[in-house]
Formats: structure tokens, sequence, C-alpha cells
């Protein structure tokens, strides 16, 4: 069949139209049906086992091609963080621009607005196969010996949708529960369907997640996993409390988002900023995570330069990766890096911007209070980057003693939820039901990265004064606490903020220094044109409008 099928008809009838839209024919065919796949001996374990496995280093979007932001699911944490300001994809060679300076090509008729919506969809069809393979499809009962693994897909999916819905929701839940957001493909979907249907509202969205996640607590709630890099009963209860936050049901938030946090303890100072296992290895914080592998594609193909380590480490001694040789840093927005006091130990994660007047002797000896190499630290940053060295990024570290080895140095895990969260996620929902209550927890929490932290110092509206000082406070705990993470234009679009990008002494790039009193559009995220040419009836959403210059500086 010659037809080029839209992912969503894809993810929408499964294994039989990723195989080629072929006629099923047993068993003289040489491509397996989803029924013949799941005969074969260890063959759902090895599906469950995929939907995990398959998140990162595994060129998802285009197999062939070395795009060096096609390394999977924490790609996307860099392209949502960038259209914000706490992220700037600075120097001479960065990838992640167009998701941040370059947001006309965000529009439907470009190939880049396809990554999302064939890497996501893949995934999740990945979910409706596992669903389908235990006999679980429209919720069934499925066999004893299939329920974990159900669970797993459960969760994975809901996760998926609630990435998808806050990226393409046409405007926050708090300004229209009704407003559109994506396209629901289940196991049960049909070609019909999936060519005449309409994107689920926030709530039909809402009610279609937490039906998933009922049915993975239901699954997982005896399952003991061997590692952090498949989802428990914890991690649907994080699901749950992101969920329900986004939803603005307060008490539910906060219910989950304490059940979540059950047997993990927060990361303390020397773990937070470790040489060594910096945000690359798990530890008693991390609740969910992901991990490249020296067989990845993205590790082993094109000398690990797409990926992960390639784009956030610049401390490698092998003269390879973006971020460390080919000038493309990741650094800190400097209005948000002045906000964060001396005594607070995260500040230590990005340099000093103090270090950009002193003289390469002076600076090379300063860095090294953040780094056992500041020789090549300071090479990427005003060398090989043409950026500077202030904001620089050192929160994410190559692997433990691997910095001068090839490929290895960028085998690392990476979180996908933390027991920080839930935390701040729990204070936030207990202040919207009872302030003094949320103000408590707050505090308890800030004062474990900051012993002196004062309350109500950082309530920065960014043109949104509607939102009360208590969740502007909050807010600033997520941004610093979890930069880098994924969460910006999450919570942009939750608060319903605008951005800040020029102001007196910015980092941001010029060409890009834009303030917008509202969200920005670049941040609801259009659909590839394929897909609403296949579906008719499917509400598009606007291409994104860049600015035509630079913004006027604003004065905090």
């Amino acid at each position: 069949m010659n037809k080029i099928f839209s992912t969503i008809l894809l993810a929408a009838l499964g294994t039989s139209v990723l195989t080629g839209c072929i006629e099923e024919v047993e068993p003289q065919s040489n491509v397996a049906s989803l029924d013949q796949v799941a005969r074969a001996p260890g063959a759902f374990d090895n599906m469950v086992s995929a939907l995990t496995t398959n998140l990162s280093g595994k060129r998802t979007y285009s197999p062939r091609r070395n795009n060096v932001w096609d390394f999977g699911y924490t790609a996307f944490f860099l392209t949502r963080d960038v259209e914000g300001q706490d992220v700037v994809p600075a120097g001479a060679n960065n990838h992640l621009t167009t998701w941040y300076n370059n947001v006309k090509y965000l529009a439907s008729g470009y190939a880049v607005t396809q990554f999302p919506w064939t890497c996501y969809y893949s995934w999740i069809t990945d979910c409706n196969n596992v669903i389908k393979s235990a006999g679980a499809s429209g919720y069934k009962e499925p066999e004893n010996a299939k329920k974990a693994g159900t669970g797993i897909a459960y969760a994975m999916r809901a996760m998926f949708y609630l990435d998808l819905v806050r990226m393409y929701a046409a405007k926050p839940y708090s300004v229209d529960p009704k407003a559109l957001t994506t396209i629901k493909a289940d196991e049960l979907r049909t070609l019909q369907e999936a060519t005449h249907s309409e994107r689920m509202t926030w709530e039909e969205a809402f009610d279609f997640i937490l039906k998933d996640l009922d049915a993975a607590e239901k699954y997982l709630a005896n399952y003991k996993r061997s590692d952090k890099y498949t989802p428990d009963i914890s991690v649907v209860y994080g699901l749950k409390a992101r969920t329900y936050l986004e939803k603005q049901d307060w008490a539910n938030a906060e219910k989950y988002a304490k059940l979540a946090q059950q047997g993990y303890t927060m990361m303390s100072e020397s773990e937070f900023l470790s040489r060594d296992n910096g945000f690359n290895k798990p530890n008693s914080s991390w609740m969910f995570a992901t991990q490249f592998l020296p067989t990845d594609p993205n590790i082993k193909g094109n000398d690990g330069d797409d990926s992960w380590g390639s784009v956030m480490m610049m401390e490698g001694g092998f003269d390879g990766g973006y971020a460390s040789s080919y000038g493309g840093v990741m650094v800190i927005d400097r209005h948000l890096y002045s906000t964060i006091p001396s005594t607070d130990f995260r500040r230590k994660c990005w340099v000093d911007f103090s270090l950009d007047g002193m003289s390469k002797a002076a600076a090379i000896n300063k860095l090294g209070d953040y780094s056992n190499y500041p020789d090549r630290v300071y090479k990427s940053g005003m060398e090989y980057s043409k950026y500077g060295l202030g904001g620089l990024s050192l929160k994410f570290r190559n692997a433990a003693g691997k910095a001068d080895v090839k490929y290895d140095a960028w085998c690392v895990s990476v979180p996908l939820m933390r027991v920080e969260e839930m935390k701040l996620i729990e204070a936030e929902a207990a202040g919207m039901q009872d302030e003094v209550r949320g103000k408590a927890l707050l505090e308890a929490f800030a004062k474990t990265r900051d012993p002196q932290y004062v309350y109500g110092k950082h309530t920065d509206a960014y043109y949104n004064a509607s939102t009360s000082l208590f969740q502007n406070e909050v807010w600033w705990q997520r941004r610093v606490e979890l930069w880098g993470e994924g969460f910006a234009t999450f919570d942009i679009k939750r608060l319903n903020k605008g951005i800040i990008r020029s102001y007196a002494g910015t980092n941001h790039l010029e060409n890009a220094r834009w303030n917008t009193k509202e969200l920005p559009n670049w941040m609801v995220w259009a659909f590839v044109g394929t897909e609403s040419d296949n579906n008719g009836g499917m509400t598009r959403n606007p291409d994104p409008v860049q600015p035509a210059a630079d913004s006027d500086p604003y004065v905090f």
C-alpha cells in the first residue's frame, strides 16, 4: 500500500497498519499480526519492557538521520523548557533554537512539527498493543499473569496523554475547561473513527487519563519493581497528583502527592551537587527514571552526538558533544539566577555571572568551585560556544568516572519524577485550600535548600497578577528545583503566564529577547498538516507567529 498514513491513524490501528497496511494472511505472510506476535514465547513481557526501554536513545522520529534532538522522551524536556525564559539554548551551534528563537518553523507545514506527534503516538501504540495482547481492551480484566504488564501500559499511556494534552491544549484549563487538547487514540479506535474525530476537551481528556490511572492503580497495587526504570504504584500516585494539579482539584492533588512520597527522601546538598552522580543516577529521591545504554542508536551512532549527554554535559574530555565541544550550551536565565540567594545550595548548579569579568586564569581557578574539569568548562563556554561563562549549567553530570571515556560518559540516567515535585504539588494544593497550611509546607521544603529562606521574596507575576503571591512563590521553587526537567512550558500554560526575556543585563540571545504579556502562542503546539488532512473532523491549532523584533526591556 503506497498511501502515507498519519501517525494518529497508525496509532489507532496498531501493528497491522504499522507494518505497512498489508492484509493479514496466516502464516505465509512475511509480517506477523499482533496475535501472532503475542503468542511467541516471552512476547508479552518483551512488549511490556519495550514501553520503558524505548523511551530513550532509539531515534524514534527518524532512525536514519542524525537529528541532535531525536534522542527520545527527555528531548521534549528541552524543547518545552526553551520555549519559556528559564533555559537558554546558547552558543553558536545549538540545535534547540527552533523551539527558542525560530518558532515560525513550529508551524503545521514543517517537518519538525511531526517530531512530538510521531514519538508520542508511537509510544501510545505500544501501550495499546500491550493492553490488547492482555485481553484487556475496553478496560476488561486482563489475564492474571498479565495484570502487572497491563497496569504498566495504562500508567505509561496516561503519562503520555497528560503530556500531549498540556502541549496541544488551545487554552489553559483555568481559562477554558472545554478547550480542545489532543486526539484520543486508544486500543478500540477504528479507521473510520480516526479519520473523523475531534480532539478531546480538557474535561474529556482528564476523564480518559484518570480512567487509565485507576486501572493502573488496580493492577500495580501489589507489583514490586526491580528498578526505577519501570513505573510502580508510587508513580501512578505521582501521575494522579500531576493530573489533579492541572485540573485544579486541590484536595485530590494533595492526597495523591502525599501518597506518592511514601518511601522516598529528598536529595541532600551533596547528592544535588555531586560531581560524580549529579542527576545521572537514581537515588532515594527519584521515583521514575529513564536511561541511555551503550547499545542505543543515539549512543553508538554518530559518535553519540545526538544524545542527552551530548546536549547537556560539558565536562567531556574526548572532543565530542555539543555542550562540551561543538558550541551548544544550556544556561539559566540571568534574572532567575539573580533571584536565587547565595545561601540556597541550588545556586551552585550554575556558574556565577561574575566570572565573565575575570581573566582567563582567574576564571578557570574559580570554575574549580563547580567542576573537576574547569579548563574544559571554560573552553565550552568561552571558546567553542562563544557565549561566556555566566549561567552555564553543571546540574547534569557525566557518568561517574567516565568523563574521559567516549560514549560511556553519556550512558546516564535521567529523572522522570522526583519526590521533590510531589512535595511542591502537595504544598501548592494544600495552600490553594488553606494558604496558611500551604505556606508552612512550602517553607519546610524551601529550608532544606536554603536554611535562611524567607517567604514572599519570589513573587514575579510575569504579567498575570491573577495568580496569588503564594502560587507565584511555589512556581519559583519549581522553576529552580526542576530546571531542565521538562516542566517550564507546562507551568507557564497552567498558570497562564507570559514570558520575559528582555530586561537590563539579559543573557537571552538577540532576536529572541521577547516579552509576551500573554501565554506565548508557540506554546500551543501546532498539529502536523498530514494529521488534519487525514482527519476531517479535527480542529487545528493556529500556526505560531514569531515576534517581529526584540521587546523593550522589562523592569523587574
